[in-house]
C-alpha cells in the first residue's frame, strides 16, 4: 500500500506520520529540531529521518512562518528553523526524496484539517485561532484556505492596534498567546510565585488562586477581543480555537462567555452576531493531517 507522509516542522521537534488514503495515521515518529548553519544540512537532516520512502506516494509539509502558495519561506520562525527563510521547501525536500511535495504554514494546515474533517466541516466561512507561544491563524471559505496576495491572510498574531499612550502600533497576538498569560501573571505575582509555563498559571487558576484568576481573566479578555476583530472583518460561521489549551473545557466555556459579553457591550445589541466559537477537534495531529490533505489536493 502507498501511504502519504506528513512532516510537521517545529521549533522543538520535527514530527513525521504515515497516513492511508482515508487519513488514518498508521505510524508516527519524531526527531529533535536542531539548529544548523547551512540550509543544506537542515534539509538533509529532515530527510534523513524519513523511514521507508518506497511506501510513500507524496509528502505534505507543515512549517512555521510565512509560506506562500509556491512553498517559498518568506519570514523567520523559531531559532532552530530560522535557516528556512529564503528557501523553497518543495524544491529542497523534493530533490532529496524524488517525491511530489506540497508545503503549507502550520496554522493554515491545522485550519485546513478542521475545515475538511473537524468542527468546521461543511461551513462556507470559518476561521481558526491557534494559541501557542504566539497566535497563529487561518481563514477558509467554501473552497478552503484563503492565502491572500502574499500568503499573509489569517496571520492573526499581527492584527494591529494602537497604544494611545505610547503611540506605538502593537500586535494583538502578543497579548493573547500562552507567553502573554505567563507575562500577565508574573507582572501581578510575588517574585517567589513566578511562573515558567502557562500550564502552571492555569493550574493555579483552577485551584482558586486570586492572582491567577486575575491574570487568566485579563488574558481571556485579550483573546476575546482578537476573536471580535476576526468577527468584524470576516464574520465567519465558526471560529475554532486550537492549541493545547483548547482541549480544556473550562477555557472554551470562559472564552465563549467573554466573547458574548464583549459583543453585547461593543454592538449594544449582539443578537445579529451568530458566529460560533468552538474548539479544534484535531489538535496534536492537525498540522500533519492538514499537510497531507494539502498535498493530496495540490497534486490531484
Amino acid at each position: 500500500m502507498e501511504y502519504r507522509l506528513g512532516i510537521d516542522i517545529g521549533g522543538t521537534f520535527i514530527k513525521y506520520a504515515l497516513a492511508d488514503e482515508t487519513y488514518n495515521i498508521v505510524e508516527r515518529w519524531k526527531a529533535k529540531s536542531i539548529k544548523f548553519d547551512s540550509i543544506h544540512e537542515f534539509y538533509d537532516y529532515i530527510c534523513s529521518n524519513i523511514k521507508d520512502l518506497n511506501s510513500v506516494k507524496n509528502i505534505g509539509i507543515s512549517a512555521p512562518g510565512l509560506i506562500d502558495e509556491d512553498s517559498n519561506v518568506k519570514s523567520y520562525a523559531a531559532a532552530n528553523v530560522c535557516i528556512m527563510k529564503g528557501s523553497n521547501v518543495n524544491h529542497e525536500i523534493g530533490k532529496r526524496t524524488n517525491k511530489k511535495v506540497a508545503t503549507i504554514n502550520d496554522a493554515k494546515a491545522a485550519g485546513l484539517c478542521e475545515f475538511k474533517m473537524g468542527n468546521a466541516k461543511g461551513s462556507s466561512s470559518s476561521a481558526f485561532l491557534i494559541i501557542g507561544t504566539g497566535t497563529g491563524g487561518c481563514l477558509c471559505d467554501e473552497k478552503g484556505v484563503i492565502y491572500g496576495k502574499d500568503g499573509f491572510a489569517g496571520e492573526f498574531h499581527h492584527l494591529p492596534f494602537l497604544n494611545f499612550e505610547t503611540g506605538k502600533i502593537l500586535r494583538q497576538g502578543d497579548y493573547a498567546s500562552m507567553f502573554a498569560l505567563i507575562e500577565i501573571f508574573n507582572n501581578k505575582a510575588a517574585l517567589e510565585d513566578q511562573a515558567v509555563y502557562g500550564s502552571e498559571v492555569c493550574e493555579k487558576y483552577l485551584n482558586g488562586d486570586k492572582t491567577a484568576k486575575e491574570a487568566v481573566d485579563e488574558w481571556i479578555n485579550h483573546i476575546s477581543i482578537q476573536l471580535l476583530t476576526i468577527t468584524v472583518f470576516y464574520n465567519p460561521e465558526i471560529i475554532c480555537i486550537g492549541g493545547g489549551i483548547s482541549e480544556e473545557t473550562w477555557f472554551i466555556e470562559a472564552v465563549r462567555e467573554k466573547f458574548d459579553n464583549i459583543c453585547k457591550n461593543y454592538f449594544g445589541d449582539a443578537e445579529f452576531i451568530t458566529t460560533k466559537i468552538d474548539k479544534c477537534n484535531f489538535n496534536n495531529d492537525a498540522n500533519i493531517l492538514g499537510a497531507i490533505i494539502n498535498v493530496n489536493e495540490m497534486l490531484t
